[in-house]
Formats: C-alpha cells, structure tokens, sequence
C-alpha cells in the first residue's frame, strides 16, 4: 500500500536515515498499486509528473484522505520534499 511507503519513509527519517527516500522508487510504487488498485496513485504520479511539489503533496494528502487514514499524517507530508526539482 502506498501509505506504507509513505509510512516507512517517516519512519526511517526519524532513525536518522534520510538517504532511505527516493522519488523514482515512489513513483514506480506508485505506478504498481494503480495497476492493482484501480488507479489509486494515478493522482500522484500525475502530479510527479506534470505537478509542483506542492501538487504532489496534495495529492498524497487526498491518498490519505480517501482511503480513510489518519489525517495527521498530512502534517509530515508536507512537511518533506517528494519530488527532487533539478
């Protein structure tokens, strides 16, 4: 589930690993449960896509939302950067 890749990120920052995110793994993870799930990451890969890092933070924070998980999570996503602009 994407909210546990998001979870594991949390997670391992808060053991000091900061190096344990990368925004091409997300995608592709998120890539593989739209497959599975009826498009569930469709929205943020869209906005890693075409979108500013504040899109694809919304559309995590919709993820989260919808899918009925603790909203307070919302608070660490945007709070980290998810898309390495060049």
């Amino acid at each position: 589930m994407i909210i546990d890749e998001i979870l594991d990120r949390k997670c391992a920052e808060e053991e000091g690993d900061f190096e344990w995110y990368n925004p091409h793994d997300f995608y592709m993870y998120c890539m593989e449960e739209s497959g599975i799930f009826d498009g569930i990451g469709d929205a943020i890969t869209r906005a890693m896509d075409f979108g500013t890092e504040n899109d694809v933070r919304n559309a995590i924070c919709n993820y989260i939302i919808d899918q009925n998980y603790n909203p307070d999570i919302c608070k660490y996503v945007r709070s980290v950067q998810w898309i390495f602009e060049e």
